[in-house]
Formats: structure tokens, C-alpha cells, sequence
């Protein structure tokens, strides 16, 4: 019933219930852990590439680091988890009592992975066409608003901007804070300080991302 409810929440009704059922089994709860991480990985890749596929077709005369910058606004950890919450995904991901019991609501992280299995759980049910569909659906708003953005924002320049004019002239450190997973799947976290004071983390797949992330999670929280 629950997954009903959900269905008409994101507008797409699933034909194998048992891969929506797979998107929502976050791994804490071990039913459906290692294909809930594939769905996940393979989801993440489907919405950078329909967003990427998006941004070059529109805006041609915008260069790799101008697109890689839009693309990064749009797709960013923080921006997945609102459309997460947006979508009531917050009430129908599947969490290990352990969990709930130790942690009780699940994290930012969590239902940003587990937006992105949703993603190629559409994707297996349907086809490429419908899954880019929905997800261009899903971020009408952002990929609208993102050609304004990107004017105002070269997100590490502008954060050292206010930097100079709101911290002495400090500038902005980079620090590579983890990394995780296999040497062709690698995660970087990345937090980015002023004098010792954290003021934005970012996580990408390559640490010139993860810094544009920790910039753009700064300048969200100074701005």
C-alpha cells in the first residue's frame, strides 16, 4: 500500500514492483543490500549522464568548466536530498530496526543514495527515454533557473570573493577528508576551511568536484 502511495507521489507506476521494493531496502536492513548499491551506482550514472546530455545540448556555447559547474549545482548531494524529501521518500524507505532504534530517522545520505536507486529502478522497469523523462521532470526548476545561477556563481571563486571581503583575506582551504571505494569507483570527501573553521563539505567521484561541491554547500550556508 505503502509503495502505491509512493507510486502516485512520483508519477511513474512501476510494472515489476519488486525492483521499487529493491530502491527502497536501504542495505541497513540486509534484504536486498548488494543489489540496492548496484541500483544506486547505476543510478547516480544515469542522472549525471541525462543531466550532462541536457546542459550540452543547451547551452552550446558553454565550455567543460562552465558545464561541469551547472551540472554540479544541479546534482549535488544537498539538491538530491531535498528531491528525496520532496518526494516522501523520507516515509517509505526500508531501515533495520537496529537502525531506527540507534539512529531513528535516516540520514541526508541515505536518501540521497537512495533517490539515485530509484532511478535505475525506473530505468529497469521502463527504458533510457522514460527515465530521462522523469528525470528532467524532476529537475525542471533547477535546469530553468542554472543558466542565471551560473552568471552570479563560479562557486570557488566566489566563495574566496567573500572570503577577501568577509574573513581578512583568508583563503579558502581544500582538505581531501576520506576516500572510499575500489581504485575505478573512487569517492572523495572533500571539506573546505577558513583558519580551521569547516564551512562546506563536497563528495564526487573526482576531487575537482568534490572541492566545486564543498563550495557550492558554503556558499549555500554564508548566502
Amino acid at each position: 500500500m505503502l509503495n502505491m502511495s509512493l507510486e502516485s507521489i512520483i508519477n511513474y507506476t512501476f510494472k515489476d514492483k519488486k525492483l521499487l521494493e529493491i530502491a527502497l531496502s536501504h542495505p541497513s536492513q540486509k534484504s536486498f543490500a548488494s543489489d540496492y548499491q548496484r541500483f544506486e551506482f547505476l543510478g547516480d550514472s544515469i542522472l549525471s549522464g541525462c543531466i550532462s546530455k541536457y546542459l550540452y545540448r543547451y547551452y552550446k556555447e558553454a565550455d567543460e568548466g562552465t558545464l561541469n559547474i551547472m551540472r554540479t549545482a544541479i546534482v549535488r548531494g544537498n539538491s538530491l536530498y531535498k528531491k528525496a524529501l520532496e518526494l516522501k521518500i523520507d516515509t517509505h524507505i526500508k531501515l533495520s530496526d537496529v537502525y531506527r532504534k540507534n539512529f531513528g530517522e535516516p540520514s541526508s545520505s541515505m536518501l540521497e543514495d537512495t533517490f539515485e536507486a530509484l532511478i535505475a529502478a525506473i530505468y529497469l522497469d521502463s527504458n533510457l527515454d522514460t527515465v530521462e523523462n522523469w528525470i528532467l521532470g524532476q529537475f525542471k526548476h533547477e535546469l530553468k533557473d542554472v543558466s542565471e545561477a551560473i552568471k552570479r556563481i563560479n562557486p570557488k571563486g566566489a566563495l574566496q570573493e567573500w572570503s577577501q571581503l568577509n574573513q581578512q583575506g583568508m583563503i579558502p582551504k581544500y582538505t581531501v577528508k576520506e576516500t572510499t571505494g575500489p581504485d575505478h569507483m573512487k569517492s572523495y570527501t572533500v571539506e573546505v576551511s577558513i583558519e580551521g573553521n569547516v564551512l562546506g563539505k563536497g563528495e564526487n567521484s573526482s576531487i575537482k568536484n568534490a572541492e566545486i561541491d564543498a563550495a557550492l554547500d558554503a556558499l549555500s550556508k554564508i548566502q
